[in-house]
C-alpha cells in the first residue's frame, strides 16, 4: 500500500486532535515509537496533519514521546553486542525518524550511563569473529573482504585501518 494513504477514520474524526490522541495512544501501548513514526502512521489512517501535529505536541509535552528516550533504548539495546559501528547506529536511527541532534543527546546520555563506547574495540571483536572464515585467503585478499565487511557494519574508515594493522601484527 505504498504511497497511498488508508482512509480508516470517519472524516468528521480526521480533523479531531482528541481522536488522533487516542489513536497515537493505541500505537504506543504496542511499542516505543518515534514521533516521525506516529505522525506517518497516522496519515496513512486518515488523520489531517494539524489534528496529528497538535496531538503529538501533547503527547510530547507530558512526556510519552521522547525521541531522545527512544534512541537511547536502541543504542543501549545495541550497546553490549557491539557488532556494528556508530555510523550504522547512527543511520538505523536516522531511518526511524531521530534527527542527529537527539542522536547525539541520546549517546551522551547512555555514555553517562554505561561509558564511552569504543569503536576500536567492537571492530577487533568483528574481525576476531569472522577470522577462521577466512583464514585460507590470501593475505591482502582478506584484508580487502575484512574491510569491507567492517565498512559495511558502520565503522569508520581510520578505526578500520587500526583493527586490520593490530590483525596483521597479531
Amino acid at each position: 500500500m505504498a504511497g497511498r494513504a488508508r482512509a480508516d477514520t470517519a472524516p468528521e474524526r480526521a480533523h479531531d486532535p482528541e481522536a488522533v490522541r487516542e489513536a497515537a495512544l493505541k500505537l504506543l501501548e504496542r511499542a516505543r515509537r518515534t514521533r516521525r513514526d506516529l505522525a506517518r502512521r497516522l496519515a496513512e489512517k486518515g488523520y489531517l496533519a494539524a489534528a496529528v501535529g497538535e496531538a503529538l505536541d501533547r503527547l510530547v509535552a507530558v512526556g510519552l514521546i521522547d525521541d531522545i528516550e527512544y534512541a537511547r533504548a536502541f543504542l543501549a539495546s545495541r550497546w553490549s553486542r557491539r557488532s556494528a559501528g556508530w555510523r550504522r547506529l547512527e543511520q538505523e536511527l536516522r531511518r526511524r525518524g531521530v534527527i542527529p541532534a537527539d542522536i547525539d543527546a541520546a549517546r551522551d546520555r547512555l555514555e553517562e550511563e554505561v561509558g564511552a563506547s569504543d569503536d576500536l574495540a567492537a571492530a577487533r571483536r568483528v574481525v576476531s569473529q569472522v577470522a577462521r572464515r577466512y583464514a585460507a585467503l590470501d593475505a591482502r585478499v582478506r584484508r580487502q573482504r575484512l574491510y569491507a565487511l567492517l565498512a559495511r557494519r558502520g565503522f569508520d574508515g581510520d578505526v578500520i585501518r587500526r583493527a586490520l594493522d593490530e590483525n596483521d601484527t597479531s
